[in-house]
């Protein structure tokens, strides 16, 4: 049976309108709007929805109550942070989207650089793979390169461990409690790029190993000094991870960074607010690292 294409443009161009106010009452109606306006996800299942953002994604929000229930309900997902995308690539920039799911960053940004940029797209999960790689064929991503493997500090083979408890992009190098996890390929960001590969900007969401991804691609990010969008937690069930100060510590071997976070998150558009003190930092969203020499 093939999968239908679904369009809900107006109800979630009006839905995500309500979500990026940033007056609290008001913004509730984004999360009461999709039960009134749009039919209840089990019985939509799998389809290929046209997001508000111009590309079409197949999801299935029955059975991922992360990236794809929020694209079914919303149109979108972490609209703060495709903002970002628009704001610092540019046609010709190249883009590392580590962590890249079901393809929803990797294809706007796809977008953004066109033809004579690149994006790179890591995925470790061997079950996400399928989709990923669809999703870019489905958008005509030929600009884009899947790198099926985990990236850390390493190179080997690493355990990864499923997380559905919070949904498909969950996947972690990190135990994620009693379960058994998958093997898969694990390479050095330092042992796949030439120092010299130009690199505009990084999205990283790696559930916790953030560090050793850094880590892995120094010589790389030393020389590019990129602009890095890293998803930050110290709110993790399952395990610890690594926290926003642990990742500061080890972008500062990289290069001088001004730290940012967006006003309201990563789930709204927002302007930019400098952290400049640790109780600043977010205990769960993206901070936004730029380097002093694209400030200056």
């Amino acid at each position: 049976m093939s999968v239908p294409n679904r369009s809900f443009l107006f109800r979630h161009r009006l839905i995500s309108f309500f979500r990026d106010l940033d007056i609290k009452g008001i913004r509730r109606l984004s999360v009461i709007l999709p039960k009134v306006l749009l039919p209840a996800p089990e019985k939509v299942g799998k389809h290929v929805l046209k997001t508000i953002h111009g590309v079409d994604l197949l999801i299935d929000p029955s059975v991922d109550e992360g990236v794809e229930l929020s694209l079914f309900q919303t149109g979108t997902y972490e609209r703060g942070t495709i903002q970002l995308l628009h704001d610092f690539l540019q046609p010709g920039d190249t883009f590392l989207d580590v962590g890249a799911n079901i393809g929803l960053m990797s294809s706007i940004a796809s977008k953004i650089v066109g033809t004579s940029g690149l994006v790179y797209a890591v995925e470790a999960n061997p079950k996400t793979l399928d989709i990923l790689s669809h999703n870019l064929t489905l958008n005509n991503c030929d600009n884009t390169q899947i790198l099926p493997i985990a990236v850390s500090n390493q190179k080997g083979e690493a355990i990864l461990y499923e997380n559905w408890s919070v949904n498909r992009g969950g996947s972690s190098l990190l135990s994620q409690g009693d379960q058994e996890g998958i093997k898969v390929p694990m390479e050095r960001l330092d042992d796949l790029f030439s120092e010299d590969t130009p690199l505009k900007l990084v999205k990283m969401d790696v559930e916790g190993v953030e560090p050793s991804v850094l880590e892995g691609g120094l010589n790389w990010f030393r020389k590019q000094q990129p602009v890095f969008i890293i998803e930050v937690s110290t709110e993790r069930e399952f395990e610890a991870g690594a926290t926003a100060k642990d990742v500061l510590k080890m972008l500062e071997t990289i290069g001088k960074f001004t730290i940012y976070k967006q006003k309201s998150s990563k789930e709204r558009r927002g302007k930019l607010i400098e952290i400049t003190s640790e109780d600043q930092l977010p205990k769960h969203d993206n901070i936004i690292c730029i380097p002093l020499k694209r400030l200056s």
